[in-house]
């Protein structure tokens, strides 16, 4: 199968553009919505978050609460090493089925982090200015501009996560010119993946 791999930094734009290809009939194997399942109750990444942190993390339902996750994890190295440690290889699982389980002509892994491990046909990149960045984890997460600021600091470095593009969107703009770069990339993996298989 034709994969295309797409990364970008927290505020960029991916969940837009699997959203978009999703709507399209691609199929997507995200590891952002992998992490949240494996965080829900009953589940193996919820059981070990609960025992390590405690009720700190924990909404009156007994739902982890993301955010309060999150800004532990930037707040405190060790524990955001530790939650690393944690969820990768089950979220690795994970994409290896939903690959096994895609039915479209290609399909998509989308995922924040990145390295030279990730092997895929395409890699598709998408960047945005950081102060675009902060103003939107602001608006999205009712964050504070300091914490915004130190989780886009944080991540891996923009110059070396466009090294691996193959293809690279600046969505700094509007919607509508976002999604007719998008469309352009939608027809060349359609095409790519049908020339693959001859």
């Amino acid at each position: 199968m034709f994969t295309v791999g797409i990364t970008g930094g927290i505020a960029t734009g991916k969940s837009l553009a699997t959203d978009f290809f999703a709507a399209k009939d691609i199929d997507i194997i995200d590891a952002d919505k992998i992490s949240r399942s494996l965080q829900e109750p009953g589940q193996v990444g919820y059981e070990a978050i609960v025992k390590k942190l405690g009720d700190a993390v924990l909404s009156e339902d007994k739902t982890i609460i993301r955010s309060k996750l999150r800004n532990l994890a930037f707040s405190n190295n060790e524990t955001k090493k530790w939650l690393e440690d944690l969820m990768h290889p089950l979220i690795g699982q994970r994409v290896l089925e939903g690959f096994e389980q895609a039915k479209s002509k290609w399909a998509i892994y989308s995922a924040p982090l990145w390295s030279e491990k990730n092997k895929f046909d395409r890699i598709m990149v998408i960047d945005a200015p950081k102060v675009l960045q902060i103003e939107r984890i602001i608006k999205r997460d009712k964050s504070s501009a300091a914490l915004a600021e130190k989780i886009v600091d944080q991540q891996l470095h923009r110059y070396k996560r466009v090294g691996f593009a193959n293809d690279f969107l600046m969505n700094d703009s509007s919607i509508e010119s976002f999604e007719s770069k998008l469309d352009f990339y939608f027809n060349l993996y359609n095409k790519l993946a049908d020339d693959s298989k001859n």
